[in-house]
C-alpha cells in the first residue's frame, strides 16, 4: 500500500515560495532561504536538507557551520512511458536546460518523514523520505542516513513503464572548514565505483586520503534495493557541466542510464574553470499493469566520522561507536537502513500518532510541535562517542548567528523535547553542565557591547553555554561575551530544573547530582540581599532577555528562583542531606508570599520592583511558576492570580499588541503596545514576538486550564511561521508582528514548544 502523509502533517502545493521572507537588518545574519524542508541525517551525523521544491539545499555536515548549496545534479528524475521527464526540483537559475526541471505536485512535512508527491500521468509517484529520529529507534538515530520510498502506482487503463532516478555528488571531502565548502580548484582524489550485494546495488564515492582521517573525509553512497520486479542502470561518475547532457537524453529515451565515459579520479582545476565533480546516478525501472503499486527503495549514505572544532581538537561521531571508526562502513550502513525500512517507518508513524494523542492538540498544532524536532539533527547537532576515558557529549547550538552550544537559558525550554523523546540526551547535557558548576576560569574576556573585560567563568555560577563550535566546545565552556553571564540571575535556577527533569526520571540521580545543586543554589542565594527569601536583579540585562534590565525582585528570576527552590529541597532529600532540604523549604516558604507582596498588582505579576519598567506586561512573567506546575513541584503562586495575569498577557501582548499573530514580550497596560521601544540593538526583544516563549506562554496557559487561548495562540503561530512567512524548518528567536522581519533563524528556543506535553501531562493527572 503507498505511504501517503499522515492527515496532520503540514502540506503545500508546489513549487512554493512564502509570501514574505525578510531578515530584521539588525546586522548581516545568516539567512538559509526559505526553500528547506524535513532534513535527512541522524542526531549527530551532521544533516541535509531536501528543499520543499526537491533540490537538496541545507547542509549542517560541517560540525558547527551551516551551508546553503544546491547542486541541480543532487535530487530525483522521473520517467513514464509517453510522457516527458521530470527532474523533480525547480530550477534555480543554475541549472543545465538540458534537464527538464518542474517540481509542480504536493509536499507534506511530519518529522522525520517528508513527502513529495506528483499526479502528471497516469502513473503517480510519491517520495516518501525519512531517517530513523524516533523514540523506539534509539540504535539507529544517530546514522548518517536519508531513506527515499518512491511509491508508483499505476491509475491509467493500460500498461505502463516507469523510472525513478537519484543522482547525487561525490562531497567527500567537501565539508572541512569554517569558510565554506570545497575548494575553488576542486577537490582532489575523489572516485566512484559500483558496488553489488544480493539485495542492493549503487555507487560508492571516496576519496584518496594520504594522512590520517580528517573531518569531511571517509565514504558516501547512493544504492537502491534490489528486487525481482525492477530493472536497475547505473552511471558511476558523471559531471554535470560537461556529460549531463548525455546522461538527461539516456534517461529520457527509456529511463535507463549508462555510463558515459570511462573512470576518473578528480584532480586539479582553476577557478574560473570548475573542477569536475564525480556525481553517481541510479536509476530503477518497472513496469506497472494497471492499477498496480510499486515501491523502490534509494538510500543515500555519508560515513564522515571525524569532527574537528575551531582549536583543533577532533571527537569521533556517535554512530562509529557502533559501525567503526576508519570512514570504510557507508556500503553496510546503506544495507542496513535498506534492510530496517520497513521497521522504520512502522516506528515513525507509531511516534506520530501517539504523539497526536498526547498533546490533544489542532493538527496544525500537533505538526508545529513535531516538525520543531528537525533541530535533533539540523541544529549543527553533535553527539561524541565515548572514549576509554571521556564521556560522550551531545550538544545542540543556540542557532548559527548565536553559535553557542547548549546555550542553559535555551536549553532549559529544549529540554522538554529531549526530555519527551531521547532523554539520556538530555541527561548528557545536564551532567555536563554538573561538571562545570564549581569550576572558575580566570581567562579575561573582552566585552562585545563595551571596552570592558570580564573573567570568562566564575566557581558556582553556571556558564552560559558549553562552548563554541571555532573554540573547544564540551572542554572549555562559557564562549557567551555580549553579557557578563556570571551575573545573571536565571542560569543556576535553570540548571537544577533541568537536572530535576532528569531526576524525575531516574530517581537515582538525586545523589550524583546533589553536590552541584547545592553549589549552585549556595551561590544564587547571596542575591537574596535582604533575606526575604528571594534573589533580587541588578539593574542590567541579567538573564536570558539580554537587552531588557531588569532590577530588584523580578518575575521572571523570582519566579525561576521559587520553582528551584522546590526542586533542590526535593533532591536534597532523596539524596539524604535533610539539612540543605530544610534550609531550601525555608527560603521557599517565606519567598513566595514575598513574590506575590512584591509583585502582584491586582491583574499580573509585574516585570520588576524597581527597574525603570516595572509596570510592564511581561509576556514570560510566569515561566517559573508554570514550570514548576508541570514537573510536580506544586504551585509557587496562586493559581487564580495566575489564571488572571495570563488572561491580561493573552488580550495586551497576543491581541492587541501582537495583532493575533503572536505575544509581544513586553507591553504597557496603558497602551498595549510596546513599551518604550528602544531603537537599533537595543531594542531587539522589545517589539518582538519571540518564538521560543510563546510557545512556553502556550503551555502556561494550558497548565492553569486555559485551553481555548492556548489552542488560539498555536494555530496563529502555526500560520505566521508555515505559509504566511516560510519559516518552517528554520524558526527564528523572533519575528516583527505585521511586518516581514525576523531575526536569529534556526533557533534551539522553540524546542521548547514540547512543554505542552508535560502540561497535557499534568492537566490528566
Amino acid at each position: 500500500m503507498v505511504a501517503m502523509p499522515t492527515s496532520f502533517a503540514w502540506q503545500v502545493q508546489l513549487p512554493w515560495s512564502p509570501r514574505s521572507r525578510q531578515r530584521r537588518k539588525i546586522a548581516t545574519q545568516l539567512d538559509s532561504h526559505s526553500d528547506v524542508g524535513v532534513p535527512v541525517g541522524g542526531i549527530g551525523a551532521g544533516a541535509i536538507s531536501r528543499g520543499i521544491n526537491g533540490g537538496f539545499t541545507r547542509w549542517t555536515i560541517k560540525a558547527g557551520q551551516v551551508h546553503y548549496v544546491d547542486q541541480p545534479e543532487n535530487g530525483f528524475a522521473f520517467w513514464q512511458t509517453g510522457m516527458q521527464a521530470r527532474s523533480l526540483r525547480s530550477a534555480n537559475g543554475k541549472d543545465d536546460s538540458s534537464w527538464h526541471h518542474d517540481a509542480s505536485g504536493s509536499y507534506a512535512a511530519l518529522f522525520p518523514k517528508a513527502w513529495h508527491s506528483y499526479h502528471d500521468g497516469p502513473v503517480t509517484l510519491t517520495i516518501e523520505q525519512m531517517t530513523p529520529v524516533s523514540p523506539g529507534l534509539e540504535d539507529d538515530c544517530d546514522l548518517p542516513v536519508g531513506m527515499f520510498r518512491a511509491h508508483l502506482h499505476n491509475t491509467g487503463e493500460v500498461t505502463a513503464e516507469a523510472a525513478v532516478m537519484l543522482s547525487f555528488n561525490n562531497l567527500v571531502g567537501w565539508f572541512d572548514g569554517f569558510n565554506g565548502i570545497g575548494l575553488p580548484g576542486g577537490v582532489a582524489g575523489q572516485s566512484n565505483r559500483v558496488v553489488s550485494q544480493d539485495d542492493l546495488t549503487g555507487v560508492l564515492m571516496e576519496q584518496a586520503t594520504a594522512g590520517p582521517l580528517d573531518e569531511g573525509q571517509g565514504q558516501m553512497m547512493v544504492a537502491a534495493r534490489v528486487t525481482d520486479d525492477v530493472e536497475i542502470t547505473i552511471c558511476p561518475a558523471f559531471d554535470m557541466r560537461r556529460e549531463g547532457v548525455d546522461l538527461w537524453r539516456k534517461f529520457t529515451h527509456d529511463g535507463r542510464i549508462a555510463a558515459v565515459g570511462g573512470d576518473w579520479v578528480t584532480g586539479g582545476g582553476f577557478s574560473e574553470f570548475p573542477a569536475a565533480h564525480p556525481c553517481a546516478a541510479l536509476s530503477v525501472r518497472t513496469e506497472l499493469e494497471p492499477g498496480e503499486k510499486h515501491t523502490a527503495d534509494f538510500v543515500l549514505v555519508w560515513d564522515l566520522p571525524v569532527i574537528r572544532f575551531g582549536q583543533g581538537r577532533r571527537h569521533l561521531r556517535h554512530y562509529t561507536s557502533r559501525w567503526g571508526s576508519d570512514g570504510h562502513n557507508a556500503e553496510r550502513i546503506a544495507a542496513h537502513a535498506l534492510a530496517e525500512a520497513d521497521n522504520w517507518s512502522s516506528a515513525i508513524d507509531r511516534f506520530h500518532a501517539e504523539t497526536s494523542d498526547r498533546l490533544n492538540l489542532p493538527p496544525e498544532a500537533t505538526a508545529l510541535a513535531i516538525n520543531e524536532l528537525y533541530f535533533l539533527s539540523d541544529g549543527l547537532s553533535v553527539w561524541t562517542a565515548p572514549g576509554d576515558d571521556t564521556p560522550a557529549h551531545f550538544g545542540v547550538i543556540e542557532c548559527p548567528d548565536y553559535p553557542l552550544y547548549n546555550t542553559l537559558d535555551l536549553w532549559v525550554y529544549a529540554a522538554s523535547a529531549l526530555a519527551n523523546t531521547f532523554p539520556r540526551l538530555a541527561l548528557l547535557v545536564t551532567r555536563n553542565y554538573a561538571r562545570e558548576a564549581p569550576n572558575g576560569d580566570s581567562e579575561m574576556r573582552f566585552h562585545l557591547r563595551s571596552t570592558e573585560r570580564f573573567t570568562r567563568q566564575k566557581s558556582g555560577m553556571l556558564p552560559h553555554d558549553l562552548g563554541a563550535p571555532n573554540a573547544d566546545p564540551f572542554i572549555r565552556a562559557n564562549d557567551y561575551v555580549y553579557q557578563d553571564s556570571s551575573r545573571w540571575k536565571d542560569l543556576n535556577a535553570m540548571f537544577v530544573l533541568c537536572a530535576w527533569r532528569d531526576i524525575r526520571l531516574q530517581p537515582g540521580l538525586a545523589t550524583e547530582f546533589h553536590e552541584p545543586i547545592t553549589s549552585a543554589m549556595t551561590a544564587l542565594a547571596a542575591f537574596d540581599r535582604d533575606g526575604d527569601g528571594l534573589i533580587e536583579n541588578d539593574g542590567f540585562p541579567d538573564q536570558t532577555f539580554d537587552n531588557i534590565p531588569m532590577e530588584g525582585v523580578s518575575s521572571y528570576c523570582g519566579g525561576l528562583w521559587l520553582a528551584a527552590l522546590r526542586a533542590a529541597a526535593k533532591i536534597a532529600e532523596m539524596a539524604g542531606d535533610t539539612g540543605s532540604a530544610r534550609q531550601w523549604q525555608d527560603m521557599s516558604e517565606r519567598g513566595e508570599p514575598a513574590f506575590e507582596s512584591a509583585l502582584w498588582n491586582g491583574s499580573f505579576f509585574r516585570l520588576d520592583t524597581k527597574g525603570a519598567f516595572s509596570e510592564a506586561i511581561f509576556a514570560e512573567q510566569l515561566f517559573g511558576p508554570a514550570t514548576a506546575r508541570m514537573l510536580d513541584l506544586g504551585d509557587t503562586v496562586d493559581p487564580q492570580k495566575a489564571r488572571r495575569a495570563l488572561s491580561a498577557i493573552f488580550l495586551n501582548n497576543f491581541v492587541d499588541a501582537g495583532k493575533g499573530r503572536g505575544a509581544l514580550a513586553v507591553t504597557s497596560p496603558v497602551h498595549s503596545s510596546s513599551l518604550y521601544a528602544p531603537k537599533g540593538e537595543e531594542g531587539l526583544q522589545w517589539d518582538e514576538i519571540l518564538i521560543g516563549f510563546n510557545y512556553s506562554l502556550a503551555a502556561a496557559l494550558r497548565t492553569y486550564g486555559m485551553e481555548k487561548e492556548c489552542q488560539t495562540l498555536l494555530s496563529a503561530l502555526a500560520l505566521e511561521l508555515g505559509n504566511e512567512r516560510g519559516l518552517h524548518f528554520r524558526t527564528p528567536a523572533a519575528i516583527v508582528p505585521g511586518q516581514p522581519q525576523f531575526r536569529a533563524q534556526m533557533n534551539m528556543r522553540p524546542m521548547g514548544i514540547w512543554a505542552l506535553a508535560d502540561a497535557a501531562a499534568y492537566r490528566n493527572g
